[in-house]
Parts: structure tokens; sequence; C-alpha cells
């Protein structure tokens, strides 16, 4: 999904998104918790669902060993192809 801005290549992203606040409480404990959300153009929420890629593309042990960027690659072909 995307605003149709571009598009996203790689593997998912499952990493927490959305601002950190923090909460002191009593005795000197504190909370951090994220407050605000963060949806995708069409409403439906990111958190706990990642970022889809468009193209979803994992680098390879083999390619690393290489040297090679294969996302990037994939980025190109695609590219070449429209």
């Amino acid at each position: 999904m995307n605003a149709g801005l571009g598009s996203f290549f790689g593997g998912r992203k499952w990493d927490a998104d959305g601002n950190v606040s923090l909460i002191t409480l009593t005795r000197g404990y504190q909370w951090y918790m994220t407050g605000i959300g963060v949806y995708y153009p069409d409403g439906k929420e990111t958190q706990r669902i990642g970022i889809v890629p468009n193209v979803e593309v994992k680098p390879t042990i083999e390619g690393i060993k290489l040297g090679k960027d294969e996302v990037l690659e994939k980025a190109i072909e695609v590219i070449n192809k429209r």
C-alpha cells in the first residue's frame, strides 16, 4: 500500500511506529508508550502489521558474500521494465 508516490522494495518492517511518550510514575518508575497511530492511506493501521513492501525482496547470504545489493538490483530491474 502506498500513496501513489513510489514503490517500497525490501522486506516487511515490524518495528513499532509513532512517537514515544515517557510517563513518570511514583517511586521513580518510568513507563514508555507510543501515543500516536500511524496509518496507511486507506486508513488501516500499521501497528502490529508492519510496513508491507510493494515488492518483497530479501537479501540472501550468497548475495551478501558477493557484495551484491539484491534489493537495489530488483528495484532497478522493475524500473527498467517500465
